[in-house]
């Protein structure tokens, strides 16, 4: 059993607890608020300590002597880089994870901070520039809500809503290779009515409302939205609401894409706002609120355009966003914080949603469950994770037809491929051999049984 110490009790502390604390995992958590540890601890088996996680003496009171993972997550980069090099320098703990946000200290003249000479922090989450890529990705696809890249780019997963002109609606899944012979598509999980349904034998059908998980050959992307419904296209003007580290990151990356784009800033703040105009020579920038209609409309947004929020307030994003679709935008992405916000997407008939403590868990999941695991993503709705793997030779999954497998109920496979890159839809015949790449979905309660099936101990999952 692994000691592990979370340092921070927050929206993404609390997600890693959750997801963790049923696997086997020794886990106890800092946080310098008293009511964040009575909660976690309440809601989870785990001990609890108050303090700073950078004194040592909380260190020591938390088990630093025995930990073998530090996951330092507070909001503070200061508190989570001197828990690290305390724990390392002191106690020698075997592996660090931090979130680090300021980009003053991600600056690459700076790399050297935490090599093992100094901190020595072993993996680094950088929240904006994963957040970034994701909005980049959620423009570049714009008719997905949700989108991931497995086994080295070469299956994607894309989360699709399919709604009332969906024109498999009512189909069964097993009719989809009969429609579409030539598209390699399985779909993995649907949730209906805020409800997990894992697919298994393909007699169930896609119905209005659905928001749908599947994997796809990442050079089906296209032919794949378009069998569900979804036409839309990368738009040549993008207005971007907030100013702040993501805001413009993901003004430079689409630029670095697509120098040809027509990029707008809209910022309240007006040191913001001025600091943005020095970065971004290329873009229109706008002080103003993005609630206010007179703002919106001096920024042209109009149809055929994509609306990314941007600010570090949901409601806001939220708002601004039904606002611009209102005035015409033809595709909208948002962030959002709270997991409580993300179903109302669905219903108020907007797109693409990024989740940054989602992205940020993703990623410390994939450290800390190390091995032959390529990589992970949480989704949106928390239902459970897509992950990939390497088949071993040792698992009871290889070798024998995939009707023969006796998978947990809520599993479900979205793609196989093989060491010649070849990709396979999981069909009853088809047999999994050993070095084989594996897309699948899992429920965060069937982790387990998916470690025992897969052969592997818990430094996998």
């Amino acid at each position: 059993m692994k000691n592990i110490i979370i340092c921070g009790a927050g929206r993404v502390g609390m997600s890693i607890t959750d997801h963790l604390s049923n696997e086997g995992y020794d886990i106890t958590v800092i946080d310098a608020n008293l009511e964040a540890i009575q909660k976690i601890t309440e809601l989870y088996d785990v001990r609890g300590v108050q303090g700073l996680a950078s004194y040592p003496n909380v260190l020591e009171d938390a088990g630093i002597k025995d930990a073998e993972i530090i996951i330092a997550v507070t909001q503070s980069d200061e508190i989570n880089m001197i828990a690290c090099h305390i724990a390392k320098s002191l106690y020698s703990t075997p592996t660090l994870i931090a979130r680090i946000r300021s980009p003053a200290y991600l600056d690459p003249n700076f790399s050297q901070i935490f090599n093992k000479e100094n901190i020595g922090i072993d993996h680094i989450i950088s929240p904006e520039e994963e957040v970034a890529s994701a909005i980049v990705n959620q423009w570049r696809t714009p008719g997905a809500f949700d989108v991931a890249e497995f086994v080295k780019s070469s299956v994607t997963m894309l989360g699709v809503s399919c709604k009332d002109d969906c024109p498999l609606l009512d189909t069964s899944l097993r009719q989809l290779a009969d429609l579409f012979p030539d598209l390699i598509v399985t779909v993995m999980a649907i949730i209906r009515t805020n409800k997990l349904l894992v697919p298994r034998g393909g007699d169930d059908t896609i119905l209005a409302g659905d928001r749908v998980y599947l994997a796809c050959p990442t050079d089906q992307i296209n032919r794949t939205l378009i069998a569900f419904g979804h036409a839309e296209t990368t738009t040549q003007k993008v207005t971007i609401s907030g100013a702040g580290a993501i805001g413009i990151r993901v003004a430079q990356e689409i630029h670095n894409l697509s120098p040809e784009i027509n990029l707008t800033i809209l910022e309240l703040d007006k040191d913001r706002a001025r600091y943005a105009a020095e970065q971004l020579e290329y873009a229109t920038i706008i002080c103003g609120d993005s609630l206010d209609p007179a703002i919106i409309k001096e920024a042209r947004l109009g149809q055929g355009e994509t609306y990314i929020a941007a600010t570090n307030n949901d409601e806001v994003n939220i708002l601004s966003s039904l606002l611009a679709k209102r005035l015409g935008a033809s595709h909208t992405v948002a962030l959002i914080n709270l997991p409580v916000f993300i179903p109302l997407f669905n219903s108020l008939d907007l797109e693409g949603v990024v989740s940054p403590p989602m992205l940020t868990v993703s990623s410390i999941l994939q450290e800390v469950r190390s091995g032959q695991i390529e990589h992970i993503h949480s989704i949106i709705e928390e239902f459970g994770e897509i992950i990939s793997f390497e088949a071993l030779k040792s698992s009871s999954i290889v070798g024998k037809p995939l009707k023969k497998i006796k998978l947990p109920k809520d599993v479900s496979i979205g793609a196989i491929v093989k060491p010649n890159n070849n990709i396979l839809p999981p069909k009853g015949l088809t047999v999994i051999e050993a070095g084989d790449k594996v897309v699948m979905f899992v429920p965060v309660k069937s982790l387990k049984k998916v470690e025992e099936l897969l052969s592997v101990n818990l430094d996998f999952f």
